[in-house]
């Protein structure tokens, strides 16, 4: 168990980068299917989903160093911070669906996206993903959270579409680029 949590952290981040893209597909199957098999573990399934989004937002830094400033070192703690307390809300019987959690992580990710576009950390492919995801939820988001206006259901597709693309670019974004990041190191030792 120690060796787990004391391994590289390119290592974590990767474990971690695939196992909240498998939790949100299941999740994503589950909740499309109507199907309530995982009911009974829903709140171990909600802390699994927090940790791993923690888990890559924290080491999305070390992935970045060199091409932000050092001040978003303290900045993704704080959002890491935000993710597993708006989870441990969600997790309670006082709040159903946290929406700030998901609004603020998809804005940060959007500027984290369009901060680092091009510069060759993340290919480009989840790189436009996370983007059009992150800005599709931050609208969305934004629209029920500021305003109290709840979309019609005509627009659900896009969310739905727009939450696709930002696990798929977030998840798979990160586990490459950590894989990418690895390789180029060991190819200059």
């Amino acid at each position: 168990m120690k060796k787990f949590f004391t391994q590289p952290v390119g290592d974590f981040a990767r474990q971690n980068a695939l196992t909240f893209l498998v939790i949100n597909l299941v999740g994503l199957g589950l909740e499309l299917s109507g199907s309530t098999a995982l009911d009974a573990v829903d709140n171990l399934f909600s802390f699994v989903w927090g940790f791993s989004l923690i888990s890559i937002i924290i080491a999305s830094y070390y992935l970045a160093e060199g091409h932000v400033p050092e001040y978003w070192k303290m900045a993704t703690t704080v959002l890491a911070t935000f993710i597993i307390f708006g989870t441990f809300l969600e997790m309670t019987e006082l709040e159903e669906g946290f929406l700030p959690i998901y609004f603020f992580w998809a804005f940060n990710s959007l500027i984290y996206g369009l901060t680092l576009r091009g510069n060759g950390i993340f290919r480009p492919i989840y790189e436009n993903l996370t983007i059009l995801g992150a800005l599709i939820i931050t609208i969305g988001t934004s629209a029920d959270l500021f305003f109290d206006y709840d979309l019609p259901e005509a627009f659900e597709i896009i969310g739905l579409g727009g939450w696709i693309f930002l696990i798929v670019g977030t998840s798979l974004g990160n586990y490459f680029a950590w894989g990418d990041k690895a390789t180029s190191s060991s190819e200059m030792e």
